[in-house]
């Protein structure tokens, strides 16, 4: 599912809240319907995902050094997925603007106050975006290119699974350049993909973390759950978030404790495959670990 305003929204009959007002939802200020909705995309993954759909009206992609699919590649930039300019979304005029919902705290008031009709997608697992998927057919109407899409999750999940080992346990980082690293919970993007790969997080669902799933929990803590493997990721600048937790681990005594880090079993996770949100290439995010839980080299 996604959320528009405020609302947790059927697939049927959506209503869209008009941001710039607190009063009960009504429809969007524009007209248009379904396909000849003007959308503005403020992330890559969503732009993908509305690619897949076969949606053609798009008018606003996000600033990024990313791949962007190329029929919307010369569009308007809008700004950062962390900050869009809000002046150029308004001078463009969209039906309406798709952002995740990892955002939606930090852009919901904003985008509120300026009178922009906003949706946020479920981007947090790779079951929530196909949901969010099929709620955006029924919206757009392009039902048929989401259930595909759907169709294909399934088949890849139910293949995947056939061949899935023993369940280890897992210990997720996540690192920062900065200095400072966070765990992430089951109830992350990364988690979610570490439980399909096969994997048991040591900090489950039950983990009240913040609305990604990431909670500040110290080694000595950590150093309880007794993990097989170690997995990291970077928030960004990958090489230097790398460096800081290899500094760590060799560094900080209370890691030795761990067997994982005694045996070398830590593995670095490529920004490539493993971000803040779930993207249409999650499946080469679980062949990538697919080897490490089959005992292989990574």
């Amino acid at each position: 599912m996604f959320k528009i305003g405020k609302l947790l929204l059927p697939v049927l009959g959506i209503m869209l809240m008009a941001t710039g007002c607190a009063s009960a939802p009504q429809k969007a200020s524009g007209s248009a319907t379904g396909k000849d909705m003007k959308i503005v995309a403020t992330s890559v993954a969503i732009c993908e995902i509305l690619d897949e759909l076969g949606f053609d009206n798009v008018i606003g992609i996000p600033e990024t050094s990313n791949s962007i699919p190329e029929k919307y590649a010369k569009l308007t930039t809008v700004g950062s997925p962390m900050n869009p300019d809000l002046e150029i979304i308004k001078s463009l005029s969209p039906d309406l603007v798709l952002s995740p919902k990892s955002l939606e705290a930090s852009l919901s008031e904003s985008y509120r106050a300026a009178g922009i009709t906003s949706a946020f997608l479920d981007l947090s697992s790779v079951e929530g975006m196909y949901s969010a998927i099929n709620s955006l057919g029924e919206l757009l109407h392009c039902q048929e290119a989401a259930k595909r899409l759907n169709d294909d999750y399934k088949t890849y999940i139910e293949g995947y699974r056939e061949g899935s080992e023993e369940k280890k346990e897992i210990l997720l980082l996540m690192a920062f350049p900065d200095g400072f690293y966070l765990v992430a919970t089951e109830n992350s993007y990364v988690g979610n993909l570490v439980k399909l790969a096969g994997g048991n997080n040591v900090y489950d669902s039950s983990y009240n973390g913040d609305e990604n799933g990431f909670v500040n929990i110290n080694p000595e803590d950590i150093v309880q759950k007794k993990p097989d493997h170690i997995f990291v990721f970077a928030h960004y600048a990958e090489e230097d978030a790398f460096k800081f937790m290899e500094q760590e681990f060799s560094s900080n005594k209370t890691w030795q404790y761990f067997e994982a880090v005694q045996e070398g079993k830590i593995s670095y996770l490529p920004s490539e495959y493993f971000g803040m949100s779930a993207t249409l290439s999650w499946t080469d995010s679980l062949e990538y670990l697919s080897p490490i839980f089959k005992g292989e080299s990574k």
